[in-house]
């Protein structure tokens, strides 16, 4: 069946169908929608999750589909897949087609996409998971929607405002969700009535700007290597978790990824920003072309699996720092170069 995101929310209370497929290019709402069905299961028991990252040649036998491993206290499997380029290939689409024609009993499969284009929500392993669970296509929140999706979801939070305000934090995050979902969270600490004003919202925009997440990828984009480990420092130390860093630095780097793509099949540069949702600000383009231009194609693509390794590390499931891991990437991304492992 096919769900909007705002129906999750009342269509998981009763109960969870065998597959989940979020897919969009809004990587904020898609993670926010994900959430819900990973907290459902969850409540219904499923503490035992498995993870994989569909990426590069990507070996599917790995995924052990019908192996029954929970352990005695759980009574559900969650089974999350992340296909970040919204393509299984040939490989991915008949191992998706067999699950869906025999799905494993007290499992569900979440598989958290990019776009998918129309073609392939036409194929066999598409329109089969949408046969026996929930397909969710998350749209991108335009320029012109954006002080209304703001005002909403301040009303979600508790807070009262109006549309002028809406407007002030929209100019301020320029497009960005997932920068206006943080000043939605600040302004709610520092409005305890929950009245929001204009000159609160002004306070709260100048405190933080020069260490917010968004501003540390304004850093790298520029090429300016010697601040970028003082600010994730910074970061660091005022307490913020790192997947509300990190969830910043992925959705800056997979449009700078996009962007490296289409300039590589040919694509003029003004077009490559205007494609962009929302396209790139006219005073980034400057600071965008010089990042552009930093590094070739394929240097771009390989920093998808060093985004990947972040991810897991975060999440627990690899041993390293993800805080070194993420200055590492930012400071490789901002120009320095990387030889047998150490930065130069």
């Amino acid at each position: 069946m096919r769900l909007r995101a705002e129906q999750i929310t009342g269509h998981i209370q009763q109960g969870l169908l065998p597959v989940y497929l979020v897919f969009g290019d809004e990587q904020m709402l898609v993670e926010e929608s994900s959430d819900l069905i990973r907290q459902q299961a969850r409540q219904q028991g499923a503490s035992d999750r498995q993870v994989w990252h569909v990426e590069g040649r990507f070996d599917w036998s790995t995924i052990q589909w019908q192996e029954q491993t929970m352990s005695l206290f759980s009574s559900q499997r969650l089974l999350e897949l992340r296909l970040p380029s919204g393509s299984p290939g040939k490989e991915g689409g008949e191992a998706l087609r067999r699950y869906a024609e025999n799905p494993p009993p007290d499992t569900t499969l979440l598989i958290i996409s990019g776009k998918i284009d129309a073609r392939s929500q036409k194929s066999k392993w598409f329109t089969l998971l949408d046969n026996i669970g929930a397909t969710i296509p998350v749209w991108p929140v335009d320029l012109a929607n954006l002080p209304r999706w703001i005002l909403q979801r301040m009303q979600q939070r508790g807070l009262q405002s109006n549309q002028k305000v809406a407007e002030l934090i929209a100019e301020r995050v320029e497009g960005n969700l997932f920068a206006a979902a943080q000043e939605i969270e600040k302004l709610h600490l520092l409005c305890p009535i929950g009245e929001v004003d204009e000159q609160t919202v002004l306070e709260s925009v100048a405190d933080n700007a020069r260490y917010e997440s968004f501003g540390l990828m304004d850093t790298v984009f520029s090429g300016q290597q010697s601040k970028v480990p003082r600010m994730i420092a910074r970061l660091r130390a005022e307490g913020l978790d790192i997947m509300s860093v990190f969830s910043a630095v992925s959705w800056s780097l997979h449009r700078a990824i996009d962007m490296a793509m289409q300039l590589d099949q040919g694509a003029r540069l003004e077009q490559v920003f205007a494609s962009q949702k929302p396209p790139v600000w006219e005073k980034s383009r400057p600071m965008m072309r010089q990042a552009l231009t930093r590094h070739e194609h394929s240097q771009w693509q390989s920093f998808l699996q060093q985004m990947a390794r972040i991810d897991q590390a975060a999440k627990g499931i690899l041993a390293d720092c993800p805080w070194s891991l993420l200055e590492a990437l930012c400071m490789q991304v901002a120009g320095i170069r990387v030889i047998n492992n150490t930065i130069n």
